[in-house]
């Protein structure tokens, strides 16, 4: 398996064009098997999320979650809490009102959600950035279609998972990282779903940086994997990136270096 040298990665970073890589080339002085650190990192996370949609699904084929009755539902979908990633877990109607199993009946809706009416069609959802109604906090969802009589969707089952909390759970299955390493995870926008920063989580990359830095994110959109080096509060980065077929975010892995321009060594 080829090593990538990498002395520069991101934390959410904005990358600098791919002309950049032909003008740079990262030091020497630190190598990673960065293939490997990548793969591990997205398996971790598509893991976490598979294996709380796979709960989810098995509750949503009980009589328990076929009832519509909260108090019927809310014990089972507390013991899923128990099984899974740090999350607000949910019971919602088809008229957008639900609970959870931390507070019960929440004053607010899921109507105004772009996954929900996704759901009600009977897909599963994994991934879809929201902040929280009922906890303010930045999350995942993962959500999954209960049918009732004539396979017709009559609830749904969800995890609002904390951003923040699996992004530190990943670090340290990932074994910790040495300081100089970082990881970071965007969807479409882009936004920030995890980072080794759990501060620019949430944050959107093309809102951060310079022309330079919003074309490059523009670029790593498009592409399914790729490596990319640029520059991002005075370090230079080196970003080994792929996309997940399980999210649809792009997950990259890498390290930081120091930036020529904050050196005096020029471009």
């Amino acid at each position: 398996m080829s090593k990538i040298k990498i002395v520069a990665v991101l934390g959410l970073g904005i990358l600098a064009p791919r002309i950049a890589q032909a003008q740079q080339r990262p030091d020497p002085s630190f190598t990673v098997d960065g293939q490997v650190a990548l793969h591990s990192f997205m398996s971790l996370s598509d893991a976490h999320l598979n294996h709380l949609a796979d709960l989810l699904h098995l509750l949503a084929a009980t009589d328990a979650a076929r009832s519509g009755d909260w108090q019927r539902i809310r014990g089972p979908l507390g013991e899923v809490a128990t099984m899974s990633v740090p999350a607000v877990l949910w019971y919602a109607r088809p008229n957008g009102n639900y609970w959870t199993v931390q507070q019960g009946r929440v004053a607010g809706n899921l109507t105004d959600r772009a996954y929900f009416p996704k759901v009600l069609r009977g897909q599963t959802v994994l991934g879809d950035l929201v902040v929280s109604h009922s906890t303010s906090r930045n999350t995942a969802i993962v959500a999954v279609p209960v049918r009732g009589r004539g396979n017709a969707v009559t609830g749904v089952l969800g995890a609002s998972v904390h951003l923040d909390s699996l992004g530190g759970l990943i670090r340290r299955e990932l074994g910790g990282l040495e300081e100089r390493l970082i990881f970071f995870a965007i969807d479409s926008v882009p936004r920030g779903a995890l980072n080794s920063d759990p501060n620019l989580i949430f944050t959107e990359p093309m809102k951060l940086g310079d022309e330079n830095m919003r074309a490059a994110f523009t670029e790593i959109l498009t592409q399914n994997e790729g490596t990319v080096i640029y520059n991002f509060r005075g370090h230079r980065r080196t970003v080994l990136y792929r996309k997940s077929p399980v999210t649809g975010w792009w997950y990259a892995f890498g390290a930081l270096g120091i930036a020529p321009e904050a050196t005096g060594s020029g471009r």
